[in-house]
């Protein structure tokens, strides 16, 4: 009786702080759940000293009643007390270049937000980096914290954007020297400058609307890692002379981006490749890579770098071009960028190659040449084999096909 006297006043004392801290917090779903999972945990806890016999009974072990908030340690010198943190992890492997860590998680049904913390050991808790996904507006924020302050928000709205309410995901962030690479499901979808000694990062953090939420930590090879199911590698189709080219540039395809798409055979001189593509309508910027295999990290070698980029250098659109040739960046090339691109129009982009330069093509107009040595030699003996394509669009056909007439083609 002692004991089921007991077990009824803990009962009762659970609903009592509920009841609080839903009036406390203005019915706060949230911080509820927060109080129901540090009450699961510290159940856990219970069962196990008592398996281990250094409690005995109910009576001598109060694990129900904690009405504060979960306590963890940064390290020996530093703690943090915050109701809103659903996961927390130290980073225990050195941060160096080439360490991923990678957060998986289930996404609550309500969910309207989450972020994932990389923390410092410091008085303020500075944040190397945020990444904050916001569902509503299908967009993913990426921020620091400095002192206490907040620096400028970056963010990014992937198409199609892959995290959805009731499901499950994985977000990878590899460190390098220069940035943070943010893949979502397999997929980069940003990086991220340091403004803060990656070196210095203790723990990686986890708040808002996801539970189930784990981690692991580990030396990449390569970035981003494949998930399961993603289908993030298509292979061009190679059109023969007897091919429809209409059908592979219908406007009712939609083809997701970043798009990564392998070619048939590598694509050499007499090649030309055909894009079909509409402009969103606040653009920033949009880029083609034409390179050596499919990963992001290690940099892989380009042969061209096509980046259209609007109204961010004085007030101008610019198109950048260049290379990614023996480790490093060759001299940037810009030049005026046609007014052809409209946002929320659709547009025709072809670009050839030749012996010595990429032609691009827009709407059956040469906008640009890039040429490979300004000496006129010839390209390496090999040739990019994939097609990578980031930004700003929405990608409605791509095709390959082989040319030897003068360009422009007919157009249809």
């Amino acid at each position: 009786m002692a004991a089921l006297a007991v077990i009824i006043s803990h009962t009762i004392s659970q609903v009592y702080q509920l009841t609080c801290i839903f009036a406390q917090t203005g019915g706060s779903i949230r911080h509820i759940r927060q109080f129901l999972i540090v009450q699961r945990k510290n159940h856990k806890i219970y069962n196990y000293l008592r398996s281990t016999g250094l409690v005995s009974s109910i009576n001598t072990a109060n694990c129900f009643l904690n009405t504060h908030p979960v306590e963890f340690s940064v390290d020996d010198n530093a703690t943090m007390t915050d109701p809103d943190v659903v996961y927390r992890c130290p980073i225990i492997l050195e941060p160096r270049d080439g360490l991923s860590v990678r957060v998986l998680g289930e996404i609550l049904p309500t969910c309207e937000r989450f972020s994932i913390n990389l923390v410092l050991n410091t008085p303020e808790r500075d944040i190397a980096l945020h990444v904050n996904p916001r569902l509503p507006q299908n967009y993913i924020v990426r921020n620091s914290r400095v002192g206490g302050v907040w620096g400028n928000e970056e963010r990014t709205s992937a198409l199609p954007f892959s995290l959805h309410r009731g499901s499950s995901f994985i977000i990878q962030i590899l460190f390098t020297t220069s940035s943070y690479l943010i893949s979502v499901n397999g997929r980069h979808v940003a990086a991220f400058v340091h403004r803060l000694p990656f070196t210095k990062v203790k723990c990686v953090e986890v708040r808002g609307d996801v539970h189930d939420v784990q981690s692991d930590q580990a030396y990449a090879e390569t970035y981003p890692e494949l998930v399961k199911n993603s289908n993030r590698l298509q292979t061009i189709r190679h059109l023969d002379d007897d091919d429809d080219p209409t059908v592979a540039l219908s406007d009712n395809n939609k083809i997701h981006v970043p798009f990564y798409g392998h070619f048939e055979s590598p694509f050499r001189s007499g090649h030309l490749l055909h894009i079909r593509a509409r402009l969103k309508l606040l653009p920033h910027s949009f880029y083609i890579n034409f390179q050596m295999g499919d990963k992001i990290w290690p940099h892989p070698v380009i042969h061209f770098h096509f980046n259209p980029r609007f109204a961010n250098t004085g007030g101008r659109h610019i198109i950048c071009q260049n290379s990614w040739m023996e480790g490093e960046w060759g001299r940037e090339e810009r030049s005026e960028c046609p007014m052809e691109f409209v946002p929320g129009q659709i547009f025709n982009l072809r670009i050839l190659s030749t012996h010595y330069s990429y032609q691009v093509y827009l709407d059956g107009s040469l906008i640009s040449e890039f040429i490979f040595h300004k000496d006129g030699s010839k390209m390496p003996s090999f040739q990019p084999d994939t097609i990578y394509i980031q930004g700003d669009i929405q990608l409605l056909g791509i095709y390959v096909q082989n040319t030897y007439e003068e360009y422009p083609i007919e157009e249809y």
